[in-house]
């Protein structure tokens, strides 16, 4: 089984390059020694072909269909699976194998920025200084009738942090990700821009790459809205100089002129200048997601 070393789990990160997202979602699980890929033809997951150890050029064709095989499977929606490609009772051995919570007693949270991501998590957990299991699985997904802008305030770091918005008719893919109970505490922890909201399968569908259709899950929304323009909501950039570049366009403020990590370290220094600069040029709406 290959993993990434936790040596190679970098403890900082640039907040100009931020959400950190590499290539694209992916499932996984974060374990103590690294990170092991759970779908197929990831480290760690997926499908094996015996015959293509047979050395011949009957095997090699079979072991090159199966990775063509794993890697369409990789880029299409979970929903659109012929069959689940991540399996639940690997998920389940593991946990067990590493002393974990098994999966029912942990929390689905839906992720829509860097949280998607276990090095982003991996680090919160060191972060939080206090003795921690960190194993926890990470599964993509579709979800319907739910889109990604942007918080409008700036986080600590100086970045525009990701947050959810309802958008009717919108289909992502995603990553939700199992907490137990004292992980769920930590990360809750580094989120004071969100309340953690409960959304029913009514509100937001939701297909697990497992093939499960879980009957709610939790998504950390914005206290403070989400970026628009003419009252619709900003899709994420996912680049922060395309976002300042951007919001300099529509309000005029110099302080956002500039490379990304200069603005990044102004914003820093002036968290709320994003927020301020969001209400006096009528730049946020609601986030249309339902707190009960």
């Amino acid at each position: 089984m290959s993993v990434a070393c936790p040596d190679s789990l970098p403890a900082a990160v640039a907040p100009e390059e931020y959400p950190w997202l590499g290539p694209s979602a992916t499932s996984a699980l974060l374990l103590a020694d690294g990170v092991v890929g759970l779908e197929p033809g990831a480290d760690g997951g997926g499908r094996h072909d015996d015959a293509a150890d047979d050395g011949g050029s009957a095997g090699d064709g079979l072991h090159h269909a199966g990775r063509e095989a794993d890697r369409v499977a990789r880029e299409r929606p979970a929903e659109d699976q012929d069959r689940p490609f991540v399996d639940r009772r690997e998920i389940e051995r593991a946990l067990a194998a590493a002393g974990a919570a098994p999966l029912a007693e942990r929390t689905l949270v839906l992720a829509v920025g860097s949280n998607q991501t276990p090095r982003t998590i991996a680090r919160k957990y060191r972060r939080a200084g206090r003795e921690l299991d960190v194993t926890t699985p990470f599964v993509r997904c579709t979800v319907h009738g739910l889109a990604v802008g942007h918080v409008a305030r700036a986080a600590a770091p100086g970045y525009v942090p990701a947050a959810p918005y309802r958008a009717e008719g919108e289909r992502m893919e995603l990553v939700a990700t199992w907490f137990d109970e004292e992980q769920l505490a930590v990360v809750d922890q580094t989120e004071p821009n969100y309340d953690r909201l409960r959304l029913g399968a009514a509100d937001v569908p939701l297909v697990l790459a497992t093939g499960e259709r879980p009957e709610h899950v939790d998504v950390y929304a914005s206290r403070w809205g989400v970026l628009a323009r003419d009252g619709v909501p900003i899709p994420l950039r996912h680049r922060q100089q395309e976002l300042f570049d951007e919001l300099q366009g529509l309000t005029g403020e110099t302080r956002l002129i500039g490379d990304a990590a200069e603005v990044c370290g102004r914003l820093a220094a002036q968290p709320d200048l994003v927020h301020d600069l969001a209400r006096e040029h009528r730049l946020v709406v609601a986030d249309g997601l339902p707190r009960r």
